[in-house]
């Protein structure tokens, strides 16, 4: 089972017509259109382009890590424990971009090829005891994978051969023979896990190039000129443009935005609330709302690493920092979407930075609680939902406002 993603065409599609009807024409760009232009200018490339291209450099370095320790045939623990925080780091990238999940991550299928779970463990557990398949992922790396199938793919495949029960794995374990029940009888060592573990790497930081090719123009030469001529992957629109050049150009002849109302509705509505949603009612809601003889801790996202919670609050915070203006932003920005708000008098604009505030302290108190896993049906799992949920009213209330400007 793949997780679901909610997207919220209905509300795009309501907006895009409304904006046909006052799409501005050359010089006749209003104060509004320009404060939201500005708000857009600096929300493309101090938060997409930022977290792409740093989701891109960590994936690069865990490819590079996990080679590494292929290559050594017999493995440390310091080795583990830096691909571990390697892996660590480029998740929160990850995490943090899903509030702009509505480019090229869902066009192009990179979301749940590089994001699905549950992981598939018996599916995997013969792929890694087949020694064709092995000797495959050995010689050929991301070429193979197809072989594992699409539900051991992607972060979670890495995770579960370098995690277990929320810790590093040992270099005892890796250096063995795997000991989940779903391997029982079937002598898969460690090395095979490692061969696996560096192919699938190999292809997410194929993916995550892509991402940030297809986001941001400057992306490194290097990295286009692999996406294009060695991987046959995109990294434009059919129109020639980037995602990140199509949203900056809004209005003008081939971008898919009409209006700036309609761009920044778009970032709100598809970006912003599209993630709110998942994380409330199908990451956490999926699990938090079960009977316990149906509880299944391997469909919850994360669970070897036991960092459920650090996901679903980097999901919450890449939405703080589309509203903000910047990556790491706390506050907004002059040029933001929350400034806009608070500029032209949104009465919900206080509202909506309490609401946000709110759903990332739901998360805070959760994690200090412990993992997810280990408790999905707690009272602290409630309340982020409920909070999430409030932030997820507003967010789409803010987008409807703006777009009958």
């Amino acid at each position: 089972m793949k997780k679901i993603r909610t997207v919220i065409f209905a509300a795009a599609c309501i907006m895009a017509a409304a904006a046909c009807e006052k799409t501005p024409g050359p010089g006749t760009e209003t104060q509004q259109d320009k404060d939201l232009k500005a708000a857009v200018e600096e929300y493309v490339p101090k938060v997409i382009y930022t977290v792409y291209g740093n989701l891109a450099d960590a994936s690069e370095t865990l490819y590079n890590q996990l080679s590494a320790m292929k290559s050594s045939g017999s493995y440390t623990q310091s080795q583990i424990d830096q691909v571990c925080a390697t892996f660590l780091e480029a998740r929160k990238w990850w995490e943090q971009s899903e509030a702009f999940l509505y480019g090229a991550a869902t066009a192009y299928g990179i979301d749940p090829h590089i994001d699905s779970w549950p992981l598939d463990k018996d599916k995997l557990a013969k792929s890694l005891s087949n020694a064709e398949t092995i000797a495959d992922l050995d010689e050929e790396g991301a070429g193979a994978v197809d072989e594992v199938g699409a539900a051991s793919l992607g972060f979670h495949g890495i995770e579960f051969i370098i995690f277990r029960d929320g810790k590093n794995r040992t270099a005892a374990a890796l250096n063995g023979v795997e000991d989940d029940e779903a391997f029982a009888g079937r002598n898969v060592t460690g090395k095979s896990e490692i061969i696996f573990a560096t192919a699938v790497a190999e292809d997410l930081r194929n993916y995550c190039f892509e991402l940030q090719a297809s986001w941001d123009p400057d992306c490194p030469d290097a990295r286009i000129k692999m996406v294009e001529d060695e991987l046959e992957l995109n990294t434009t629109m059919d129109s020639g443009l980037t995602y990140g050049e199509n949203l900056l150009q809004t209005g003008n002849a081939g971008s898919t935005y009409r209006n700036w109302p309609e761009a920044v509705a778009s970032i709100l509505v598809a970006g912003c609330s599209n993630i709110c949603n998942e994380v409330a009612n199908t990451k956490i809601g999926t699990a938090h709302y079960v009977s316990s003889s149906d509880y299944d801790p391997d469909y919850i996202e994360s669970p070897y690493s036991k960092k459920s919670y650090e996901d679903f609050k980097d999901n919450i915070l890449s939405i703080q920092y589309s509203l903000y203006g910047a990556q790491g932003a706390n506050q907004a920005k002059d040029a933001s979407i929350v400034s806009f708000l608070k500029k032209n008098k949104w009465p919900k604009a206080a509202q909506l930075e309490t609401a946000l505030a709110a759903a990332v302290k739901s998360l805070d108190d959760a994690m200090a609680k412990g993992a997810f896993v280990d408790n999905p049906t707690s009272a602290e799992a409630e309340n982020c939902i409920t909070k999430i949920n409030e932030l997820d009213a507003l967010l789409n209330e803010s987008a409807d406002w703006i777009s009958k400007l």
